[in-house]
């Protein structure tokens, strides 16, 4: 199954369920990026090991209004295709590290970032959030002032 039709089996389970990932727009976008590329808002797909069993989940973002972005995460059971992860936020970057899915988003207070952690959690079955932080980020590294005896 590729990447565009997990999208798109989301979109309409979604649907079914009156609980819409996204604006109208941004969903007619994502159906019809076969014939638009350029304007598709489903990123390049990742494949990880977010659950530790050896085998790579697929990580997929797909842009929203306003700079949002969805991060959805599949892994395949039983030959069913099974969501394990949605989030949404306005990420700076999203990175996979030791089996963590790691979201770093901005924040109104200017140097410092929101670091969100997604882990797996073998009882629930699905990635769960596992920290939230405030990380400084100098936003301009500068020579210390030279000190005078």
């Amino acid at each position: 199954m590729s990447v565009s039709a997990v999208v798109r089996a989301q979109l309409d389970a979604d649907d079914s369920r009156r609980a819409p990932a996204f604006d109208k727009q941004t969903e007619d976008e994502i159906r019809a990026c076969a014939q638009r590329p350029k304007s598709c808002p489903v990123l390049a797909p990742q494949y990880q090991d977010l659950t530790g069993d050896g085998k790579a989940e697929l990580i997929v973002g797909i842009e929203g209004a306003d700079h949002s972005m969805a991060i959805w995460v599949y892994r395949l059971k039983g030959g069913v295709v099974d969501r394990i992860l949605n989030t949404a936020g306005t990420p700076l970057a999203v990175d996979v590290t030791e089996g963590k899915l790691i979201m770093r988003e901005p924040t109104q207070t200017p140097g410092y970032e929101i670091r969100t952690v997604f882990g797996w959690d073998p009882h629930s079955q699905v990635m769960e959030m596992q920290a939230t932080e405030y990380d400084w980020q100098s936003p301009v590294a500068t020579a210390s002032p030279e000190r005078k005896p």
